[in-house]
């Protein structure tokens, strides 16, 4: 037989950071093909090879380094993130930055209910945090100035918790009073015109942080001015 062992081994806190780096243990001049995913996401993807830059390859393919390998090479793919929005229902927005959706920062309360049915005890979670927050119009025009990126200290046994998210985006947004809950549940969404009758209220800093960390989730927002 020819076949020859070989051992990659992965270092990465992918989705949360952009850089990923796998390091090769195998018989020197051991050679095969090397296959990397590039999400369609990225537009700058760029590979090194121990440190040196080897290849920019395009967004959405898949990459093939057919090389010989020594022991110890390492293979580092960087997928630069950058802040991008889509419309939805209403043309409210909604904000990704790279593979990851945010949604509204919600501290949450949690509360033992029982109904006294076959089902037994079951929890209810409320916010103890605003959530009718509209986006700012002058942030939708400019994401890359509108927010800020931020990278906390990871939790590796908890990274999807409201209280632990390993990233956020810092930004602006504006209370809507005129959107309240409905049936325990956040009414109609209202229309991204955008809502112009609070222009004259000051902005509040909020805080997106990713869709998975939530529980309570406003993740498409109005448009305010």
């Amino acid at each position: 037989s020819d076949s020859i062992p070989v051992k990659v081994t992965e270092d990465t806190n992918y989705p949360f950071d952009e850089r990923i780096q796998f390091t090769i243990c195998c018989p020197d001049k051991t050679r095969f093909a090397f296959h990397l995913r590039i999400p369609s996401w990225c537009h700058e993807p760029e590979i090194k090879i121990n440190n040196e830059e080897f290849l920019t390859p395009a967004g959405g393919v898949i990459s093939i380094i057919d090389r010989e390998w020594n022991d110890g090479d390492y293979l580092e793919l960087i997928l630069p993130m950058e802040i991008t929005l889509s419309r939805w229902i209403e043309n409210s927005v909604s904000v990704e930055r790279g593979p990851l959706v945010y949604s509204l920062k919600i501290r949450e309360k949690w509360i033992l209910k029982n109904d006294g049915d076959r089902f037994g005890t079951y929890e209810e979670v409320y916010p103890l945090d605003p959530w009718n927050y509209g986006l700012l119009e002058s942030v939708i025009e400019d994401p890359p100035a509108g927010f800020q990126f931020i990278q906390n200290p990871t939790d590796l046994l908890h990274p999807w918790s409201v209280d632990y998210a390993p990233v956020e985006l810092r930004t602006y947004g504006k209370i809507i009073p005129d959107w309240q809950l409905y049936r325990e549940m956040p009414g109609p969404l209202p229309h991204s015109l955008p809502l112009k009758h609070l222009q004259d209220v000051e902005p509040d800093e909020i805080i997106l942080i990713p869709y998975g960390c939530t529980k309570l989730r406003i993740t498409e927002f109005p448009v305010v001015r």
